[in-house]
């Protein structure tokens, strides 16, 4: 941009001239024109400079803001007022480049559309102007700069190996750029293998960009951030001497004490927990950390947890989530207190009451999405669990007001006694036939004889028995779905296992039993590092006691044994229709089809897999995600320990808990937008009786613990 105050005196110049002579003839006509053509042309192109300038001073500002607040959990997005200004900048180039194509400034115009589309994110667009630019123009002097915007648009676009040749270009060869065009190239490179967790080919990168880079905010920067790989490669003690160098040279408060925070986490992650719990304390006392409070209390806690005292811990985490409410470390101390409990004292009840409010604590904070999981896991553990014992004892209160057996027998001497004669010489010929049992006898005398009691008690059996039955099937579904939230979501194999033998031990043959066997041999196999005799003796069970179910092919297969021909089943042959219809692009011909096979055929191996298609054909042919996680949900709920069902499972919680986390959000700021309007109307009151002497102001509506303010 160098050439503009060339052309600024110029143009001055020429202006002072034209305005001192009024020359009429063709000369002067022709020298006017291009004076006119002149000004318009430098007016564009200097609106469009301003517009672009302005834009990308905010968003350096605010892009410096939004990294001193250390905020990872979000992703840094432009304003608004902002985008309108690029675009401005980008139209008023245009102009220059459709108007002026061999003015001095169709370079400058095409870097600088280029980095208006790149700060806005169309990396598209801004490669198609990097390219002209390289083209048109090969020897200018803003080629250095457009590479590295050029090789940085490459990266997000996903083009690595061309990103990283262009970038390297930058500083391969000494004196090729301009120091701060190198340094900056490396330093995205090193951003780049730092945000793909590659750390170890971050570091040199970084190291790279200190060679070129001396400016103590950019020295402050590259530490800090090498101290971070450091961290995460577990190489503590390097970590801890980058972030001192980032503290000694942080241009501001928020980065030194950043920097001093994290050398003291890493002094703790050494084992050196006296030294950093003194550190933490010696923060607390510093006037300037008033505002990290909770972030040095939340770890001390984790300092003391890491030391040992898990109840000092626990106890410094209950400080924080009180005196911090509504805060990041808030939710994450509720978040570590339910993984305590989880884990450690294996109380769920604590851990499920920790993990809600963990979710709803602080909704922007990393952790929520986990807290949402973790308690939709727990609630369902609680209700699964109150559900057994509520149908436990509905099963032994049903088996004990079943009659017994010697009530049911007086009932039937009682009506048989009252037989008329007639009806026992008929039953006496009919015996001497010897072709009537007991039971006819029973069944003939009901026929004349009104006998209430045994049709009363005959009747309370035929309820009670079908109340049992299906209680028994309620208890055996609650231990499996139980069996598969220990296996699946809590990933604890022990009580995984407890739930499944208790199934095969208990009710070897209710439908569950060769699923809860089969899946008994899969814990042993990838948990217990069983044997190959245990293994095969549980398959061949499988195959022995459960030859025709499916668990058993898959039995046979493992252990190498012919697989059984079954009859051919026909919901194979209407998945390999449904599967032409998608290739014929009917697709909802072929999702009624699935369906239909999920709902006919629920025994058949095909039926989880018919759910799993239409679920997939609803997420990507018709794009209609509410059906495709109704048909997901279905498929966990009827065939939770298929694999279509696994591979499904963590989209669906994934999904329910970003929903819940902007469900969250939007709560909070409703909650925030209902507080501001309260105190604009308390404002207004105020004001009011300001200018009105005698108006009583009521009082604020606070709780018990608030003091009301005095007017």
């Amino acid at each position: 941009m160098n050439k503009s105050i060339f052309y600024i005196i110029l143009f001055t110049g020429t202006a002072v001239l034209i305005s001192g002579c009024f020359i009429y003839d063709p000369a002067a006509n022709f020298v006017k024109q291009r004076y006119t053509n002149a000004v318009s042309y430098f007016n564009t192109f200097y609106n469009a400079q301003r517009a672009f300038s302005d834009a990308e001073s905010e968003v350096l500002l605010a892009q410096k803001d939004f990294q001193e607040k250390q905020n990872a959990s979000k992703k840094f997005v432009i304003s608004q007022t902002a985008r309108l200004k690029f675009n401005a900048s980008v139209e008023k180039n245009s102009k220059i480049l459709t108007f002026y194509p061999e003015s001095k400034w169709v370079d400058d115009a095409l870097l600088m559309i280029g980095k208006a589309y790149s700060y806005m994110g169309d990396d598209v667009k801004a490669e198609r102007k990097y390219v002209e630019l390289f083209a048109k123009f090969p020897e200018s002097d803003l080629i250095p700069e457009g590479k590295l915007w050029y090789g940085k648009g490459l990266i997000r676009q996903n083009k690595i190996t061309q990103g990283v040749t262009q970038l390297e270009s930058l500083f391969s060869d000494q004196g090729a750029a301009d120091p701060d065009i190198a340094g900056s190239a490396a330093y995205e490179l090193g951003e780049y293998y730092l945000q793909a967790k590659e750390f170890a080919k971050a570091l040199p990168y970084y190291r790279k960009a200190l060679q070129y880079l001396s400016d103590n905010d950019d020295i402050a920067r590259i530490n800090f951030q090498i101290g971070s790989c450091y961290n995460e490669l577990k190489q503590y003690s390097e970590a801890a001497a980058a972030f001192s160098v980032a503290g000694d040279y942080a241009p501001n408060y928020s980065l030194v004490f950043q920097s001093e925070f994290r050398k003291i986490k890493s002094i703790a992650a050494q084992g050196k927990y006296d030294e950093a719990l003194e550190n933490f304390a010696d923060m607390l006392t510093d006037a300037k950390n008033t505002e990290y409070a909770a972030s040095i209390h939340f770890e001390i806690a984790a300092t003391l947890y890491l030391k040992g005292d898990h109840a000092d811990a626990m106890d410094k985490y209950r400080f924080v989530d009180t005196s911090f409410a509504r805060t990041d470390e808030s939710a994450k101390s509720y978040f570590k207190l339910g993984q305590i409990y989880e884990d450690e004292l294996l109380n769920y009840d604590s851990a499920r009451v920790n993990y809600n409010k963990a979710k709803s604590e602080f909704p922007g904070s990393d952790i929520t999405r986990d807290a949402i999981l973790k308690s939709n896991v727990f609630d369902k553990y609680n209700q699964l669990s109150k559900e057994l014992v509520k149908f436990d004892s509905i099963y032994v209160r049903a088996l004990n007001d079943l009659p017994a057996y010697d009530s049911l027998a007086s009932a039937l001497r009682d009506s048989i006694s009252v037989q008329t004669s007639l009806m026992e010489s008929d039953l006496k010929n009919r015996r001497k036939a010897k072709s009537v049992t007991l039971i006819d006898s029973v069944k003939d005398s009901l026929h004349i004889i009104d006998s209430t009691q045994y049709k009363a008690a005959l009747e309370k059996v035929k309820v009670q028995k079908i109340l049992i039955d299906s209680t028994a099937k309620s208890i055996i579904r609650n231990k499996f779905e139980l069996g598969g939230l220990f296996f699946i979501d809590l990933e604890q194999p022990d009580s995984a296992l407890y739930w499944y033998q208790s199934i095969v031990r208990e009710t070897p043959q209710s439908e569950f039993a060769p699923r809860a066997l089969y899946t008994i041999a899969e814990i042993q196999r990838a948990y217990k590092n069983s044997p190959k005799e245990k293994l095969d003796s549980l398959y061949s069970l499988i195959v022995k006691e459960y030859p025709e179910s499916p668990y058993a092919q898959e039995a046979r297969k493992i252990l190498g044994i012919p697989l059984v021909q079954k009859e051919v089943d026909p919901a194979a042959a209407l998945y390999d229709s449904a599967e032409s219809m998608i290739d014929q692009k009917k697709i909802s011909n072929a999702v009624s089809v699935l369906k239909n096979i999920a709902s006919t055929y629920t025994l058949s191996p095909f039926a989880a897999k018919s759910l799993y298609t239409a679920g997939w054909c609803y997420e990507n042919e018709i794009v209609d995600n509410d059906s495709a996680l109704a048909v997901y949900r279905r498929l966990l709920i009827q065939f939770p320990l298929t694999q279509y069902a696994v591979s499904v499972r963590k989209k669906i919680d994934a999904y329910d808990a970003e929903i819940k986390r902007l469900e969250l959000e939007q709560q909070k700021k409703l909650e925030e937008e209902k507080k501001i309007e309260e105190e604009k109307k308390q404002k207004e009151i105020e004001a009011k009786a300001k200018n009105e002497p005698g108006t009583v102001i009521p009082p604020e509506q606070t709780d018990s613990s608030m003091v009301h303010p005095k007017l």
